[in-house]
């Protein structure tokens, strides 16, 4: 713990990191949580899961911790949602309302994962898959990261829908120490619009009047296709030359109803709270709670009017946006052919013992075969 306080007090990395993640802690009910704190960790910024020798059948080791920066969330937002010890695995789930979180996360659950070498696989993956199903019936949009000693054990069957980001070994020439997290890196893309005004417009305006249109169309004489390009070419030139531009950034968890007018609140909202100016930040609220409803609707009526115009295309590209849904390649159950088989037989024996006048009133027509 010395070693670790030097580090949090000397090097940025440390101190500004909002979570560590302890495995194999070695802690048990004679230490204090004040004896494991470091600086800007202290009070409530330390929960621990320390062995139960009873449940693991062990005698000394194990244990998990979970420290929490208090500049990223204060202690009173840290609640304990899942404690678990057992001879195939132990964990530790802690659910956080941090200051700030993206849009689309209500809070944080961080789970610490220890599963001893002699474990089994199959039961720590099933403990593991119980406790994060269970998380996300209870918090659906709430960002869930796993971290911790997974040794020979893998998530990549039993969580399919987590990305794995360690890439590096953590021991040797081995990769162990895992972390599992319920989205996926995507890059931020930049793109170049143009800033109108009623100056530029009028600057624009006064460029074409002055053209000699004259000296652009007959050259081209009755080549429709030779005049269409000169002149697309040159109104261009003129845009460029008279319409300033600025490069923006577009996040990839960007509604389609944000605005422009919600953005500059939000960066209002975090002004006065990085001012402390409480009243500020209440107020503002209120206004980005008013200005986020109204877009919402505006947006909205924007998808009715093109279920209008049965422009269904964007209709349901818009409808993909708002519920987050993303198409994934479906891919076959894996198995053997005696598997197949045995799910054949077993669905006959089932319509066998259906009534035949049922099993003929059920019958749905596939419309693609007709």
């Amino acid at each position: 713990m010395d070693e670790l306080t030097a580090l949090a007090m000397s090097q940025k990395e440390y101190r500004q990191c909002s979570l560590m993640c302890f495995s194999e802690t070695w802690l048990h009910q004679d230490i204090p949580d004040d004896n494991v704190s470091i600086t800007g960790f202290q009070g409530g910024g330390v929960v621990r899961a320390d062995r139960d020798c009873t449940e693991s059948g062990k005698r000394k080791g194990g244990g998990l911790a979970v420290l929490v920066n208090n500049r990223w969330c204060s202690p009173g937002h840290i609640t304990i949602k899942e404690r678990i010890c057992c001879p195939d695995i132990e964990l530790l789930a802690v659910g956080l309302r941090p200051y700030y979180l993206p849009r689309e996360f209500s809070h944080v659950v961080v789970v610490a994962v220890y599963i001893p070498p002699s474990a089994n696989p199959t039961s720590a993956c099933d403990v593991i898959h119980s406790t994060i199903a269970r998380l996300q019936t209870q918090h659906p949009t709430a960002f869930i990261a796993i971290s911790g000693d997974f040794n020979h054990v893998t998530m990549a069957r039993t969580l399919p829908n987590f990305t794995q980001y360690v890439d590096c070994p953590t021991r040797e020439e081995r990769t162990l120490d895992l972390l599992y997290a319920n989205v996926k890196s995507q890059p931020v893309t930049t793109r170049t619009v143009r800033r109108w005004s009623e100056e530029t417009s009028e600057v624009l305006q006064d460029c074409f009047e002055t053209t000699d249109w004259t000296a652009l169309y007959e050259p081209h004489g009755e080549d429709i296709d030779g005049l269409t390009e000169c002149i697309t070419d040159y109104i261009n030139f003129c845009v460029d030359s008279t319409v300033p531009t600025r490069t923006v950034k577009c996040y990839p968890n960007n509604k389609p109803w944000v605005t422009k007018d919600i953005k500059a609140l939000l960066n209002k909202k975090k002004r006065a709270f990085r001012a402390g100016d409480r009243e500020e930040v209440r107020t503002t609220q209120r206004e980005l709670k008013r200005t986020i409803r109204e877009a919402k609707d505006r947006y909205r009526k924007k998808l009715e009017w093109k279920l209008q115009q049965n422009n269904m295309r964007e209709v349901w590209s818009g409808m993909r946006t708002i519920t987050g849904f993303r198409s994934s390649n479906n891919r076959g159950v894996e198995g053997s052919v005696d598997r197949a088989n045995e799910l054949n037989l077993f669905f006959k024996m089932c319509l066998q013992r259906v009534p035949v006048m049922w099993k003929t009133s059920c019958i749905v027509p596939d419309p693609v075969a007709q």
